[in-house]
């Protein structure tokens, strides 16, 4: 029996599944205005619509691209004889491939992934019955180098039977978005769209729907969004990593915002609280669309965004929903935003139920040991921040007060990537596992604890507080500190 799609919105025959995933059988993908209360300029007759890529039926946008470099792949006779795909990916693209391959015959599927991938991540590419190749990624990595998953997916790929649909410099990636997510804006808005926002990742949504929506409208504003340095945040990439993408993406951005990790995940919570699921990476686009518009607005410029209508129509693109990372909001965001959870030590599965006292110590939710980004850097260097920046690229020493420690709790990997100078990198269980030599070392000194955000250090510096260790965990981390761009040290390539 033949695929047929009726008028119900049922999907029958033999390839129903494939004829269900592809965008052209079903009505548009929703486009839904943003209350007043996340929008601050409707009173300036802005209107910002979301665009809700989390709700395709793999919900997530990768799988368009995905979709059409399979399709466009078949087409071209690039499949036959294929059993085997595979990928450099840790999300939503290789989730995709995954899924969308079994429906062109291909039934495996394996990716190449960072060797910092989260766990919740691979346990979802487990779930599609994805092989997962865990790489060690070079620090700041470039698709020549040869130890990068891009390079290593290439050369598999060209192996008898394997075949790497390259999502970074395929343009089937980019053509998905012209035919599908562009086009279906330009109509859903009449034509009257005069603001494009969207996070730059692979940048296949920004060349091709951006790309498409310049060639309807001239006049159109195209805001990419990239990442603060040292501010995760899933699926987009900061200025440097940019660097591996092959396609022309500045051609088709007129401006370029950087927003940081907690910005993104606060208004994903934002969205979500307001009935619109849309995870990290589609709060960093709202974000980045919000702070696109304060400038304008700041220099008398929004007029010149206006239709013919009078009204500013701003479009940013939900990629995902939050529902992959939830522990992440838990990890970049303090108790603050979450309400508390009454008679909890009555719960038999809470996560920490189970484990050593050392792995995680039970949390505190004072704030009494914490320091504020401008007084964690002014109790640990003497110099102003511009002068230990020029030490600090003219390779010269950089002094710090005689009585402080910095403590970098990250991951061995992390630190290497970046880190403060003169700072020493201990993970935390080792710290509490080893409190008595600690207790004796620091007694008498200041020590400057530092995490991704300061959820981890703030437990950990009451820890050590009980130990008669004046130790303080700084607000916002090496997140935030990377935000003010306050003195760091980097290896040379990811200075580029």
């Amino acid at each position: 029996m033949e695929a047929k799609l009726k008028k119900n919105n049922v999907f029958s025959g033999t390839n129903a599944v494939r004829d269900f995933l592809n965008p052209d059988n079903n009505p548009h993908i929703p486009l839904v205005e943003l209350p007043a209360h996340l929008n601050p300029f409707t009173k300036d007759n802005v209107r910002i619509f979301a665009k809700l890529m989390n709700m395709v039926p793999l919900m997530n946008v990768k799988s368009l691209p995905a979709l059409n470099m399979l399709i466009e792949a078949k087409e071209a006779g690039k499949l036959e004889s294929v059993h085997s795909l595979i990928e450099n990916s840790s999300g939503n693209t290789v989730f995709s491939l995954a899924t969308i391959a079994r429906l062109f015959g291909i039934e495996h599927t394996k990716a190449i992934v960072s060797h910092e991938v989260t766990w919740g991540k691979l346990q979802l590419l487990q779930l599609l019955g994805t092989e997962i190749m865990v790489n060690e990624e070079p620090i700041c990595p470039d698709p020549s180098d040869k130890t990068s998953g891009i390079h290593k997916a290439k050369k598999i790929g060209k192996k008898k039977g394997w075949y790497n649909p390259g999502q970074y410099d395929n343009e089937a990636n980019p053509r998905a978005h012209e035919k599908w997510t562009g086009a279906q804006i330009w109509e859903q808005t009449e034509g009257k769209i005069t603001v494009f926002c969207v996070g730059l990742g692979t940048t296949g949504t920004m060349f091709g729907a951006g790309g498409y929506l310049k060639k309807c409208s001239a006049s159109l504003a195209t805001v990419g969004v990239a990442r603060l340095p040292n501010n995760p945040v899933p699926g987009v990439r900061t200025p440097n990593l940019l660097r591996e993408i092959t396609f022309d993406w500045k051609g088709a951005t007129d401006y370029v915002e950087e927003v940081g990790t907690k910005e993104s995940f606060e208004k994903s919570l934002e969205l979500c609280r307001a009935g619109i699921m849309a995870g990290a990476s589609s709060g960093f686009a709202l974000a980045g669309l919000l702070n696109f518009l304060s400038k304008l607005k700041e220099n008398g410029e929004l007029d010149k965004l206006r239709n013919s209508d009078g009204e500013i129509v701003a479009v940013f693109i939900c990629p995902d929903s939050p529902l992959p990372y939830l522990n992440e909001y838990f990890e970049y965001l303090d108790a603050s935003h979450f309400p508390k959870i009454e008679n909890e030590g009555l719960l038999i599965n809470r996560p920490d139920k189970n484990k050593k006292k050392a792995d995680r110590p039970v949390a505190i939710e004072s704030n009494r040991f914490e320091l504020d980004i401008d007084e964690a850097y002014e109790t640990i260097y003497p110099l102003s921040a511009q002068e230990t920046w020029r030490r600090l690229t003219e390779g010269k020493e950089v002094p710090i007060r005689a009585d402080v420690e910095i403590i970098d709790i990250r991951s061995r990997g992390e630190f290497l990537h970046f880190h403060l100078p003169n700072s020493r990198q201990i993970e935390s269980y080792k710290i509490v596992e080893n409190l008595p030599k600690f207790s004796r070392e620091w007694r008498k000194r200041k020590v400057i604890l530092f995490c991704p955000m300061g959820v981890r250090t703030k437990i950990l510096a009451e820890v050590l507080r009980k130990k008669g260790i004046e130790a303080y965990s700084v607000r916002g981390g090496l997140t935030e500190w990377s935000a003010k761009n306050l003195p760091r040290w980097r290896p040379d390539i990811c200075k580029i």
